[in-house]
């Protein structure tokens, strides 16, 4: 029996929560065994998934008012199929109210049927009574509303608030829940940017060039044509690859010229590493390395679509240490430390929801170990650039700041003219936010080996 969409968007929601997979290569997944993608039923699975991540909160605090027992206790299947429901009821007209409660409780009776009378219950009984519904008062408990409101783990809106205040974490998380711009990296060995532009705006796309990187282009999701980006000829040729905008401005906060040698010591799988190949015009020597055998793979295969041949790419683990050839090798190294994440929950919402305060002390001790093991490739009057996806200073300016204490040696350095000072802080920091300039939260130092 072929599956309704709401049923996949159930299963893809099931398998987020117990494999701690990522949403987005579940879904790919799922739009391409299905024959989905680029179809309207393909844009509302992925509607529905990423909805119901981004406002879980929100939708758990209605449900729990219209649930008897322990919701907490209640099975991971039947609460993703009472989420997708109250999501389309309360978020979404696309149905009529009576349909969505009637495909909830039809995905219900196969996963377990004798929850279907239960989220028939729930369901109608909010709509009879869950619009006058009110959250917690914003007056008495400032983070508990916009918690269960904006939807983010208290314990998160409570280090917010300290960092933040109250008005700038709603605003933060506001933004977190809003769908974000689909941006490209233009793959200037192959195209500029404007020629890009014109190919994009032929083929049908509505295509922005980006505020602050400038080989970045946005496109507008909302008039896209029906066939993905990742589907067209132009992307398949190595002319553009996904990345945001503050990814690609950490290729211009290292700025690096042609006669440097370049190490990418977290290197993923290549983006930053291709990016700064690019400026290079293919020209130098970078050498990029990961401790995951996958990903160096498919740094290769993405440096082979792109065109690139500067880029050594080798498996090595930072945690242990580089080889003892890369002591004060290198003009350039780059750290994009493992890290929590907190900056992308736009495009990953399901890291909120996963992470704890325990996980940021482990993220913490981590990226104290690799920032310290890098240090050693850079060579005397060289740079050490580290930057992470994180808005939060345990995983950011403490790290620099006790790396400096044990490092006299290096100091900081604010960023060069290629970085918009307007995303530079008084202390040298690079900063994007969101809620501020419509990009994932992202790190930054420089820190100048001296003696």
């Amino acid at each position: 029996m072929t599956k309704t969409i709401r049923h996949l968007a159930v299963d893809i929601l099931n398998q987020v929560r117990v494999s701690q997979a990522f949403a987005s290569p579940l879904i790919n997944d799922c739009l391409d065994k299905n024959a989905l993608s680029g179809t309207p039923d393909g844009r509302l699975l992925t509607h529905l998934v990423y909805g119901v991540l981004r406002l879980r909160g929100h939708l758990d605090w209605i449900l729990t008012k219209f649930y008897r027992g322990d919701f907490e206790k209640m099975d991971e299947g039947i609460k993703n199929v009472l989420r997708v429901g109250l999501y389309q009821l309360k978020f979404s007209d696309r149905l009529p109210a009576f349909a969505v409660v009637d495909e909830a409780v039809k995905v219900a009776k196969i996963i377990r049927p004798d929850k279907s009378a239960l989220v028939n219950a729930i369901l109608r009984n909010y709509l009879r009574g869950g619009r006058i519904l009110s959250f917690p008062s914003s007056k008495n408990n400032m983070a508990e509303y916009i918690a269960s409101f904006h939807s983010h783990p208290l314990w998160l809106v409570k280090v917010w608030i300290k960092i933040f205040g109250p008005d700038e974490t709603i605003s933060l998380c506001s933004a977190n829940n809003e769908l974000p711009p689909l941006t490209l990296r233009v793959n200037t060995l192959k195209i500029s940017r404007d020629e890009a532009q014109q190919k994009l705006a032929s083929a049908g796309f509505s295509p922005e060039v980006t505020k602050y990187s400038p080989d970045g282009i946005i496109l507008n999701t909302s008039t896209n044509p029906m066939n993905p980006i990742q589907k067209t000829d132009f992307f398949k040729d190595g002319f553009l690859r996904i990345q945001d905008e503050a990814a690609q401005l950490i290729s211009y906060l290292i700025n690096p010229e042609p006669s440097q040698s370049l190490l990418d010591a977290c290197a993923g799988s290549g983006g930053k590493a291709a990016h700064l190949a690019a400026i290079l015009k293919n020209k130098g020597q970078i050498v990029a390395v990961d401790r995951s055998a996958e990903r160096i793979a498919e740094l290769k295969h993405e440096a082979a679509r792109l065109g690139i041949n500067i880029i050594e790419a080798q498996t090595g683990d930072l945690s242990v240490g580089l080889p003892e050839t890369f002591r004060e090798k290198f003009d350039c190294v780059l750290v994009d430390a493992p890290c929590s994440g907190l900056g992308t929950l736009r495009r990953n919402p399901e890291i909120k929801w996963r992470t704890t305060e325990k996980d940021l002390r482990n993220f913490s001790a981590a990226q104290k170990i690799i920032l310290q093991k890098a240090s050693t490739a850079v060579k005397k009057g060289g740079c050490l650039i580290y930057c992470t996806c994180s808005l939060l200073p345990q995983e950011n300016e403490n790290i620099i700041d006790d790396f400096l204490t044990r490092n006299p040696g290096f100091c900081l350095c604010r960023p060069p003219a290629s970085i918009n000072n307007t995303l530079v802080d008084s202390h040298g920091f690079f900063h994007t936010y969101p809620h501020k300039h419509n990009m994932d939260g992202f790190f930054g130092a420089i820190l100048r080996y001296r003696f």
